[in-house]
């Protein structure tokens, strides 16, 4: 199937063709990696594996993938198998520790596991809380910050409109796409993906792939 013809049989509705309105700019960036944006939505996800995702946030803070992904994979083996709240508050700090854990994220996991457990965070609600009070809830827990909070709401719960205005990530693929100057105020960038809404979520990404991954030879829109 033919690019164009691919563009055509999208509904109304998809994200692309709302960027094609808003922002023609993005559009075109957006062509070579929409079908993989695609390809990486629409998973739902278990109660386990959401808890897992954001303990996962929160081991990877501040770390290399690959440091990031060692010191889970030692986790994991720590729990037994399965990083779930109930393994996390059964584990001794001594393991998290040794499992290659700072002190203050070894904290952070006991209290997202004690709040889950407690009932004080329950994702099923967090998916439909409006978006400043599903941040406000996840930054109740220690450790856990807006960014954290952001990129588990876009990932993992796959809200829709959510973007981050503190991720360098994609503070620089919108200067690059956009020419604006380095570490301009906040606002310039909030300002640009306000025309994104309700799809800041799938802009995002896009910023993301542009500036991450290798673009096949650019299309014409």
């Amino acid at each position: 199937m033919s690019v164009s013809t691919q563009k055509q049989s999208l509904s109304d509705r998809h994200p692309l063709i709302h960027l094609k309105k808003v922002d023609p700019l993005l559009y075109r960036a957006a062509l070579p990696h929409y079908e993989a944006i695609d390809a990486s939505r629409g998973h739902r996800r278990s109660y386990k594996k959401l808890f897992a995702a954001l303990a996962g946030s929160i081991v990877s803070q501040q770390l290399s993938t690959k440091a990031a992904d060692t010191i889970w994979s030692r986790l994991e083996t720590a729990c037994k198998g399965e990083v779930t709240a109930e393994t996390i508050l059964k584990i001794r700090l001594p393991s998290m520790r040794k499992a290659g854990l700072s002190a203050a994220k070894s904290k952070s996991l006991k209290e997202l596991a004690g709040a889950v457990m407690r009932g004080d965070v329950d994702f099923k609600k967090l998916a439909k809380m409006p978006e400043e009070e599903a941040i406000a809830s996840l930054s109740k827990i220690w450790g856990i910050g807006r960014w954290t909070a952001e990129m588990f709401l876009m990932f993992a719960l796959e809200r829709e409109d959510i973007f981050s205005s503190g991720d360098l990530g994609l503070i620089r693929s919108m200067e690059q796409i956009y020419g604006i100057p380095k570490d301009s105020p906040k606002e310039v960038y909030v300002e640009i993906a306000e025309r994104w809404a309700p799809h800041r979520s799938f802009a995002s990404r896009v910023l993301w792939r542009v500036r991450d991954v290798p673009s096949p030879k650019a299309l014409s829109n």
